[in-house]
């Protein structure tokens, strides 16, 4: 067992290093063609951010481990409310309706759609394409809202330009783009399959079901940049922006990976997904938003109060999950 934990630290090393080279690689291509800044800052947050979480995803899906593959799409959702208690307890955060129409509503309907469609016994193929046209529609609409606020742009050039680092010589620039996405681009294949190798023999070892594993340590490893970015950017106090990034990642994970997942193999939906994970996941969508009805913005208690639930949520995965199975 200290030897399959010591692989799966060094496959999230790995997977998380090749995720960061890929977006910059990423980053420069578009610089260098001339895409607009706009439009890079919506496809580097949305579709090259989740790299981790699509890749894991379409390989359990693809090797037939779909327990993993929608353990981990919704179980990275469910996470992101430690992103929000995080953001949260930083300061009271003022909601203005535009922002929260433009990135909180589009969220929770991505989650609702999940649910909804989870109620079946299986994400099909034409479901799954459904998820990812949703996903890329809300690209183009993350770009249209931008365009919008002055504010969002601006920031949308400051994050692109932290992505991209110093400037070097433009001849330069191309090669390291192509060194990047090279050597990138393997290693994050390479990863994602050993990381789903490593879930499958942890669940053995353990005498855990699939998903369990998935649910908690493989969802903790695949978000560990998102981690890291909204605790960089709370310092910062970018305490909206990060918000947005957190509702835009919940789209792209629950419509993007399962989507992409599910056109690789299909998703059967378990009974413990249907009746603990998938409404634990609403909930927690659902939490931070309840103020806003009465008036009011979400603040630090409900930044303790989704950690809180959050940590009692992964108790009772280890507890009686198995009940609902």
């Amino acid at each position: 067992m200290t030897l399959l934990a010591f692989e799966f630290i060094l496959a999230i090393l790995l997977l998380n290093k090749s995720a960061d080279w890929f977006a910059r690689g990423t980053a420069l291509v578009a610089e260098l063609t001339g895409m607009p800044r706009l439009w890079m800052g919506a496809i580097l947050g949305g579709f090259v951010a989740s790299i981790p979480e699509k890749l894991v995803t379409c390989i359990a899906a693809w090797n037939n481990h779909s327990e993993i593959a929608l353990g981990n799409g919704i179980g990275s959702v469910t996470f992101n409310c430690v992103l929000m208690g995080i953001c949260l307890l930083q300061t009271r955060v003022a909601l203005d309706k535009a922002w929260f129409r433009d990135h909180g509503i589009p969220m929770l309907i991505s989650c609702l759609v999940l649910f909804g469609f989870c109620l079946r016994e299986a994400i099909t193929w034409p479901v799954a394409l459904l998820f990812v046209l949703l996903a890329a529609f809300y690209v183009v609409w993350s770009v249209v809202t931008a365009q919008r606020d002055p504010l969002v742009a601006r920031q949308a050039e400051a994050a692109i330009a932290e992505t991209l680092g110093e400037k070097s010589a433009i001849q330069h620039r191309w090669y390291v783009a192509i060194l990047l996405l090279t050597i990138s681009v393997p290693i994050l294949f390479l990863s994602s399959s050993w990381l789903v190798h490593i879930a499958v023999e942890m669940a053995k070892s353990l005498g855990l079901s699939e998903s369990v594993i998935a649910l908690t340590l493989v969802v903790f490893g695949t978000s560990l940049p998102e981690l890291a970015t909204t605790i960089a950017a709370t310092r910062r106090g970018h305490l909206d922006t990060t918000l947005g990034m957190i509702f835009g990642s919940n789209v792209f994970v629950g419509m993007g990976a399962i989507g992409l997942g599910g056109l690789f193999g299909r998703l059967p939906v378990t009974t413990a997904n249907r009746l603990f994970d998938l409404p634990v996941m609403m909930l927690a969508m659902i939490l931070p938003f309840v103020p806003l009805l009465f008036g009011r913005t979400p603040g630090r208690l409900m930044g303790y109060l989704l950690l809180i639930g959050y940590a009692v949520y992964v108790y009772a995965l280890f507890t009686f999950y198995g009940v609902f199975e």
